[in-house]
């Protein structure tokens, strides 16, 4: 079983960076009414399910209330000693970090599970032979937490490759090397595609499915297993990742985010209704309701807060919420919105596009 990273720091450090950051006894109420310090005392200390960032601390929450580590997402099934953690972090939002990242090659010499040559490195034949050429090879994984996806050009694409200028000197029209950052194995319920491009969204299948094939894609690439895992591996590895809602839990300004009427942070996330089509902007909600502007709710009670700095920072987040549902925008060439309503430019705003309430 694969080690999971500690980069966060303690649990209790955190709930006194809490107390800290909060005003108005704010921090004080953070174990008693969020149950943040009960979730963490029953989650193993490497399963941290806090991210420190730069406005404040995000939190996980599952159904269970805490996380096992225990399952197939933790275990390497593979032939090269990587797990779905070892891309998918939760102290690092369920993906990786390039700070996380540099952090486990220093401790590790680049030899954790991560920095594999199939995929983790500029190209698969790079040099990895030295702690410096392993530095090198996995340069764009440490500096961008970006990892090499290599897929030839498919039948009927309508495009053709003119040309090939390769720095790594691999890519061909056979093996394109294609880099993004792993996505978030978090949230999966409101997944209405699965990859960045959608290639895992399979015609006739429904979102678990997709998401079943792609636990099984990721495990025989990713983590080189040479024959698939079956229907029971691919189901549990999805019931865990659907079971994961993460969200901003507190900001340093505004405090906890689900106070004061407010509804943010993973609890509230956890049961928000969400289903295909929800608030659809084209009018395609399979319920037969009309599409609402006003999609973004979840601050509204901060509106017109005022008076000490904890409730001028909640009155600004109300501010923001309030000009995303209604700033005007010109929107223009988006395909499947502009050519489905047969309009060159859409007066619209930020949720005719983000519209899921």
């Amino acid at each position: 079983m694969p080690t999971v990273s500690r980069t966060v720091a303690t649990p209790w450090a955190m709930l006194a960076l809490l107390a800290a950051c909060a005003d108005h006894g704010e921090g004080a109420a953070v174990a008693q009414s969020s149950n943040l310090g009960a979730d963490l005392v029953r989650v193993p200390g490497d399963a941290d399910v806090m991210a420190v960032n730069e406005s404040g601390i995000a939190r996980t929450v599952t159904p269970g209330g805490a996380i096992d580590t225990h399952g197939l997402f933790f275990r390497s099934m593979g032939a090269n000693g990587r797990a779905c953690v070892s891309c998918h972090v939760a102290s690092q939002g369920w993906t990786v970090t390039p700070a996380g990242l540099r952090d486990r090659f220093e401790r590790t010499d680049g030899l954790d599970p991560v920095f594999r040559p199939n995929d983790g490195s500029i190209s698969p034949v790079a040099d990895v032979s030295t702690v410096e050429t392993r530095r090198s090879a996995y340069d764009l994984l440490l500096r961008k937490g970006l990892i090499r996806v290599g897929i030839g050009i498919p039948d009927g694409a309508e495009f053709e490759l003119a040309a090939v200028d390769d720095p790594y000197g691999y890519a061909s029209a056979g093996e394109l090397s294609l880099f993004r950052r792993p996505l978030p194995a978090a949230n999966l319920r409101f997944l209405s595609g699965v990859m960045w491009d959608g290639r895992e969204t399979l015609a006739g299948m429904s979102i678990r499915q997709d998401l079943a094939h792609q636990a099984n894609g990721a495990t025989q690439g990713h983590a080189q297993k040479p024959d698939p895992i079956d229907d029971e591996q691919r189901e549990e590895i999805v019931a865990f990742e659907t079971g994961l809602f993460f969200a901003q839990a507190h900001d340093f300004s505004a405090g906890l985010l689900d106070r004061e009427g407010a509804r943010g942070g993973p609890v509230p996330l956890s049961t928000t209704p969400f289903y295909l089509g929800i608030n659809d902007t084209l009018g395609a909600d399979p319920t037969g309701k009309p599409f609402d502007p006003e999609a973004m709710t979840i601050f509204a009670a901060w509106a017109g807060l005022n008076g000490n700095r904890l409730d001028e920072a909640r009155g600004a987040v109300a501010r923001g919420e309030d000009l995303f549902n209604h700033k005007p925008i010109e929107i223009a060439d988006v395909r499947g919105l502009n050519d489905a309503l047969g309009a060159p430019v859409i007066h619209g705003t930020c949720t005719t596009c983000h519209n899921a309430p």
